[in-house]
């Protein structure tokens, strides 16, 4: 794990470019299963950052760093690098979008595209089922009564690209007989949108994939800093300690006595007389009686 100081190094040869996107993340995350807590920096600094006493309830005794927050992982930096640029390419072509594609393209799509064949009711295209008497197949839903059901490729293509004043049948099921999830209905326009969605994420990627990279390494970096400097830590003792990382709960700060919960100022105890404070206690007595029973 590397140290506090060799972190912020990294950090500023990745900013002044002398260091690759790849260079950086190869030298960082080499020992990233050592755990910051154990190694002798983070120890030697520790005692420096801790102070004397618990700064909720003031005592002495096992003393620990709470961190108010934590990094994410890398991962959750790239995505937003990348949803950075993506909007950043956005706006820069905005103009030229919807000359991405060509209805060529769409019809490729189609050509191309998995599609398989349902049978159905010949009437209404819903489901059927099998009875002993003849005609030995009815439609669940119109009652229609036949031998041979309908056969049919789904989904079915409509072409609305040039006419913005089409709309799906919407009588139709939204999925396809025996509560297949695959749409009945898939327009042109759809297809087109997942398509230009596709081109833009290979563009945005051929454009400013270093980019994306390098913004990603110096957030993350950012985050592992401001970790390893202590900033936004408190000195808690063990037992405040847990009540935060288990329960959620911190000292109130008025009575100094009852834990509560963080996103709360007081405890109820210190809430101000009245029918408020009385229903949150009565909440209380329920919930400690049903947890007795069970």
């Amino acid at each position: 794990m590397m140290t506090y100081t060799e972190t912020i190094d990294l950090r500023e040869k990745l900013e002044k470019d002398k260091l690759s996107p790849d260079e950086a993340k190869e030298i960082y995350f080499a020992d990233i299963n050592t755990r910051s807590w154990h190694t002798k920096d983070w120890q030697e600094r520790r005692k420096w950052a801790t102070k004397d006493k618990c700064e909720q309830c003031g005592s002495i005794e096992v003393l620990t760093l709470q961190h108010s927050s934590h990094p994410s992982k890398y991962k959750e930096y790239y995505f937003d690098a990348y949803k950075h640029f993506y909007s950043v390419f956005i706006e820069e072509n905005s103009s030229n979008l919807n000359v991405l594609i060509t209805k060529k393209e769409i019809e490729d799509y189609i050509d191309n595209a998995p599609r398989e064949t349902f049978t159905m009711c010949p009437q209404c295209g819903w489901n059927y089922r099998l009875r002993m008497k003849k005609p030995q197949l009815v439609c669940t839903r119109c009652k229609y009564e036949f031998d041979e059901p309908a056969r049919k490729p789904l989904p079915e293509y409509i072409d609305n690209l040039y006419n913005d004043s089409f709309m799906p049948i919407m009588d139709k099921p939204a999925t396809a007989p025996g509560n297949r999830k695959i749409k009945y209905i898939m327009l042109y326009s759809e297809i087109r949108d997942k398509i230009i969605q596709q081109k833009i994420k290979l563009m945005v990627k051929d454009e400013h994939q270093r980019a994306i990279d390098k913004k990603a390494m110096i957030d993350y970096l950012d985050a592992q800093i401001k970790y390893l400097s202590f900033e936004g830590t408190k000195t808690l003792c063990k037992k405040c300690a847990f009540n935060q990382d288990m329960n959620g709960k911190d000292l109130c700060p008025a009575c100094r006595k009852n834990y509560k919960s963080m996103k709360y100022e007081t405890c109820v105890d210190c809430l101000p007389d009245g029918e408020r404070k009385n229903q949150i206690k009565e909440y209380y007595e329920f919930v400690k009686m049903m947890n007795k029973i069970e």
